[in-house]
């Protein structure tokens, strides 16, 4: 109801309302009051807090029916590959009349029309065997021996394209060894056990250290610094896959402590000037001048408090940092002035909700944890490069947690050290938008010749 329409009512109607109002008021206070006393609460979901979105149960989602056809609408201009220049032609004759048997090969034939596909020949491996001559030279007499090429060196057993290629399928695509053993049988005709793959992923890891290092001296020197950990399985032991991310770098390191010694690991004696994370103690130990938490743990918390209490301080901060972020998403937009005139009432309106006095126990315990990091609320809105969030951190680990649940884990210390050097590498290969298959064949070393 509008306020025109209030406006309109009678004073017996108003009253009649406002009593319905209280009414119902009052009696879902009672009932949330024995829903309290009885301990039953709303079980809690990825929508109302960090339960991990995977153990929620997803509803079969019903399409109501329109009639209407599938496909474009009518007058939709359609869209088609377009033709390309061919590698391969096949000219196609008639070599007699269909209808009479007439010989028709020395008859001139004109062009009436044109069929093209994309075609993948078939793949064979190739060996390639590099012979060394020498001889003594007849001027210093001293006896000189070639050269291997480039990509034949004699402590390779696969080519550098084909250690790519396995590479990239098993970590980027997060095949098995058994299932990257299978695939390259039948596409390729190429057998290799499941050991000689192993070893050969292990091979590219060591090859790509020396890039693994400079990311984590990247993040070393930047300002801003997300992180986040996830569980990760090795030899039937738990241990923890950690991130750090930057706009323009991402290091992954796999350790079987959970504890803040892998961030000082991490950043030695590096301080960056704001770090975003969660509010897992270890993250809160990490040495910076400012801290960011992220309001997306945040927003969930705040909305399991509205379903449990039906809490209006709950429902207002939620609000308030919805409306936080969205400023920060207009500063570009706003004249200064403004923005800085924004900023300091939403900080005095954060301090006035922390400030009231609360009597359920839910918004007594998030009030508490807000009082205690008044200071890493809205770090973001005085910093245009930090986020509101470590959203970046978590989606990270993504490909991780994919990899693990197909993999099942890592069965040494090796392989999961490997992970971590090639998810770096190719985490940060997209984010400056590289070619992650090109940037590990860099790495990796130049193909070997196929043909002379």
């Amino acid at each position: 109801m509008t306020a025109k329409e209030l406006s309109g009512l009678s004073n017996e109607e108003l009253i009649k309302m406002v009593l319905q109002l209280y009414g119902e008021n009052e009696q879902l206070k009672a009932q949330l009051a024995e829903k309290e006393k009885q301990g039953q609460k709303p079980a809690k979901t990825p929508e109302n807090s960090s339960v991990p979105p995977a153990s929620a149960r997803k509803a079969k989602r019903q399409k109501a029916a329109t009639g209407k056809k599938r496909g474009g609408k009518a007058g939709h201009p359609g869209k088609s590959r377009r033709r390309s220049k061919p590698e391969v032609v096949i000219e196609c004759h008639l070599d007699s009349c269909p209808d009479c048997d007439a010989d028709l090969r020395d008859t001139e034939q004109k062009l009436v029309g044109r069929s093209q596909v994309i075609e993948i020949p078939p793949v064979q491996p190739v060996v390639v065997e590099a012979e060394r001559y020498g001889c003594r030279c007849p001027q210093c007499h001293r006896f000189q021996s070639a050269d291997y090429p480039a990509g034949l060196e004699p402590e390779r057993v696969f080519g550098a394209r084909l250690e790519t290629i396995v590479t990239y399928l098993h970590q980027i695509h997060h095949l098995s060894y058994l299932r990257l053993q299978k695939v390259l049988g039948v596409l390729f005709g190429l057998l290799i056990s499941v050991g000689a793959l192993t070893n050969l992923v292990q091979r590219t890891a060591h090859r790509l250290e020396p890039a693994h290092q400079a990311i984590r001296d990247e993040i070393r020197q930047s300002q801003v610094v997300q992180s986040d950990e996830t569980g990760a399985r090795v030899d039937g032991h738990n241990h923890w896959q950690w991130v750090f991310v930057t706009d323009t770098a991402t290091y992954h390191v796999i350790s079987a402590s959970r504890g803040s010694g892998i961030i000082q690991t991490v950043m030695d004696d590096a301080v960056p000037l704001v770090w975003v994370s969660d509010l897992f103690s270890a993250q809160g130990k990490a040495k910076s001048t400012y801290r960011q938490i992220c309001l997306a743990h945040q927003l969930r918390d705040l909305q399991y408090v509205i379903d449990a209490e039906r809490s209006a301080w709950a429902y207002r901060l939620q609000q308030l940092f919805l409306r936080a972020q969205r400023l920060a998403k207009q500063r570009q937009h706003l004249p200064a002035h403004l923005y800085h005139r924004a900023v300091t009432h939403l900080e005095a309106e954060t301090d006035t909700l922390l400030a009231f006095s609360l009597i359920t126990s839910e918004a007594q315990r998030l009030q508490r944890r807000y009082l205690k990091h008044r200071a890493s609320l809205l770090v973001f809105l005085h910093h245009p490069q930090v986020p509101p969030d470590n959203n970046a951190s978590e989606r990270a680990l993504r490909n991780s947690v994919i990899h693990r649940k197909v993999s099942g884990g890592f069965r040494s210390e090796a392989g999961a050290q490997a992970h971590a050097i090639v998810s770096s590498v190719a985490d940060t290969a997209r984010k400056r938008n590289q070619d992650v298959l090109a940037v590990l064949q860099d790495f990796i070393g130049q193909p070997a010749p196929t043909s002379l």
